[in-house]
C-alpha cells in the first residue's frame, strides 16, 4: 500500500510496524495475527488495513526496516585505512543496530525461512554495501564474496549470543569477524582440489526402505509446503503409501519433522567427515568441510528453510541441530588444530564464523546464482586468504 499522506498517519504506521516487532518476537510470525498487532499497538483492528493489506505486508515492511537501519548504520561510518579497520567498524555498526531492533531481526529471521524474495530483498543489498566498503581493499567480485562471508560470520554471533543465549555479542566477536576477514582463515595457502573429486552423491532410499523412503517425503513436503502447510495425508501420497502408513513410522507430524532436521544433520557430519576424510592439515579440512556443505545444500534445497521453521516450531531442534554442530565442531578445532595455524584462536568464535560463512555462501553460490565471474574454487580462495 502507499504510504500515508499526513505526519499522523505515518507515525501510526511506524507504530504498527513497531508493535508488530513485538508481537512476533514474543509468539512468531506464524501464531500471530492482525488482531495481536493492533491490541500492542492500541489501535482497532479496522484501523490495520488503513496502512496494511495484510499480515504479510507488514512483516515485509518489518524487515524493510530493519535493512535499511543496518544499511544506514554501515553506510554512514568513516571510511578506515585498512581492511581489517574497515571490517572491525562494519561488524561494530551491525551489532549495534541489530541490537536496537532486536524484535525485528527475530521477526525477520522467521519469516525468511518461508519467503525467498524477502530473504533475498534483505541479504543482497545489505551485502552489497558492505562489498562497495571493501571494495576499496580487494577487487571485483572478490569484494562481493568478503562481503556475504563477513555478514554470515556476524549473522551467525547476532544469533547465538543475541537470540539464543539472549545475551550480547561479547567485545571479542567483532574483533575475530575482522580478522578473519582482512587476514583470512591462516597464514598457510588455500588448498585448491581437483573438483572432480567430489560431488553430490545423495543416497537414494533402497525400494523396500519404507522409513527411509517416508522420511524423504517428508523433508520434500516440508520444505516445498512449510511445516504449518503440509499434511501428513500428502507426506504418504508422495512417498507412495496411504495415509495411515505415516503412523507406523511417526507418531505425529511433529516427530516427523524431527527426524527430517536429525537426519539432515547426521548426512551433513558424515559427509563433512567423508570430504575431509585425505586431508593434509586443519584448513585443508576446512576447506572440504566448505566443499561438502556447498554439495549437501544442492542435494538438500529445502534445508535453509525446514531448518529455519524447526527451530520456530521447537526450540530445541535449533539445539540439537546447530547447537550439536557447533560444540563438536569447536570440540575438533580445539583438538585438532596446531598451535597459531588459524588466525582466530578461540574456537567457538571460529566455528560460529566458519559456520556462518558456509552458511551465507552456501545460500548465495548454491541457492541464488554465485559471485558473477569466479569459480567455487576461486570464491572459497578468497575467503580463506583474507583481503591481501
Amino acid at each position: 500500500m502507499s504510504a500515508p499522506a499526513t505526519p499522523k498517519g505515518q507515525r501510526t504506521r511506524e507504530r504498527l510496524i513497531e508493535a508488530s516487532g513485538t508481537v512476533f518476537a514474543r509468539k512468531g510470525c506464524a501464531a500471530s495475527g492482525v488482531a495481536d498487532i493492533c491490541a500492542a499497538a492500541g489501535l482497532a483492528v479496522g484501523g490495520f488495513y488503513r496502512y496494511f493489506a495484510s499480515k504479510e505486508e507488514i512483516i515485509e515492511a518489518l524487515a524493510r526496516e530493519l535493512r535499511d537501519e543496518l544499511i544506514r548504520a554501515v553506510s554512514e561510518l568513516p571510511q578506515q585505512k585498512d581492511a581489517e579497520k574497515e571490517a572491525l567498524v562494519i561488524s561494530a555498526a551491525f551489532f549495534g543496530a541489530a541490537a536496537a531492533r532486536l524484535d525485528s531481526f527475530k521477526a525477520m529471521r522467521e519469516a525468511e525461512a518461508g519467503n525467498e524474495s524477502l530473504a533475498r530483498d534483505f541479504y543482497g543489498p545489505l551485502a552489497e554495501v558492505i562489498a562497495g566498503r571493501l571494495g576499496r581493499f580487494v577487487p571485483g567480485p572478490r569484494a562481493s564474496a568478503h562481503a556475504w562471508a563477513l555478514l554470515g560470520s556476524l549473522y551467525f554471533y547476532a544469533v547465538k549470543f543475541m537470540v539464543w543465549d539472549k545475551g550480547s555479542v561479547p567485545a571479542r566477536a567483532p574483533e575475530a569477524a575482522a580478522r578473519l576477514c582482512a587476514r583470512g582463515l591462516s597464514r598457510k595457502s588455500f588448498p585448491w582440489w581437483d573438483p572432480a573429486l567430489t560431488g553430490p552423491s545423495k543416497a537414494r532410499p533402497a525400494p523396500g526402505d519404507t522409513g527411509a523412503i517416508m522420511l524423504a517425503a517428508a523433508e520434500e513436503v516440508f520444505g516445498r509446503c512449510g511445516y504449518n502447510g503440509a499434511r501428513v495425508s500428502e507426506i504418504a501420497k508422495k512417498a507412495g503409501f496411504a495415509a495411515g502408513t505415516f503412523y507406523l513410522f511417526f507418531s505425529s507430524k511433529e516427530e516427523a519433522l524431527e527426524k527430517v532436521v536429525m537426519r539432515m544433520r547426521d548426512s551433513l557430519v558424515k559427509k563433512a567427515a567423508a570430504y575431509s576424510a585425505g586431508a593434509g592439515s586443519r584448513v585443508e579440512t576446512e576447506a572440504m568441510a566448505f566443499r561438502a556443505l556447498f554439495d549437501f545444500i544442492r542435494e538438500h534445497p529445502y534445508g535453509y528453510r525446514i531448518m529455519r521453521e524447526a527451530e520456530f516450531t521447537d526450540a530445541s531442534l535449533a539445539d540439537a541441530y546447530y547447537g550439536y554442530i557447533l560444540r563438536n565442531y569447536a570440540a575438533q578445532l580445539k583438538k585438532t588444530a596446531v598451535a597459531g595455524e588459524f588466525n582466530i584462536d578461540d574456537p567457538e568464535l571460529l566455528a560460529l564464523a566458519l559456520m556462518g560463512m558456509g552458511h551465507m555462501l552456501g545460500m548465495k553460490r548454491v541457492l541464488w546464482g554465485g559471485f558473477r565471474g569466479m569459480s567455487e574454487n576461486e570464491m572459497l580462495k578468497a575467503v580463506f586468504e583474507g583481503i591481501k
